[in-house]
């Protein structure tokens, strides 16, 4: 469709009661990272990637305003790291 362009899911605001996640520093593991899935980078200023590398899974969450900063969920299997992008696209987590 011409015109059209694709931003990334767009999520939903946090519930008044919203489970806390617990972000990590973002930290070189692997060579490379696959990104399976990610939030809108030109509407907000908080991006949240689903990501894979090694084996395992996990959410990234970028700060693309001054300053930026990235930050890891705990690195887990698929079925733990895709629940907890449903509830951070849900507004459950954040």
């Amino acid at each position: 469709m011409k015109g059209w362009e694709y931003h990334g899911l767009h999520i939903a605001a946090p519930a008044k009661d919203h489970d806390r996640v617990e972000w990590f520093p973002s930290v070189p593991r692997v060579d490379r990272v696959r990104v399976r899935d990610h939030t809108c980078c030109v509407c907000d200023e908080v991006v949240f990637e689903l990501c894979t590398a090694g084996g395992l899974w996990f959410v990234r969450r970028l700060t693309v305003s001054a300053p930026v900063s990235v930050v890891e969920s705990e690195w887990q299997s698929a079925r733990e790291a895709v629940e907890l992008w449903r509830r951070l696209l849900r507004g459950q987590a954040r």
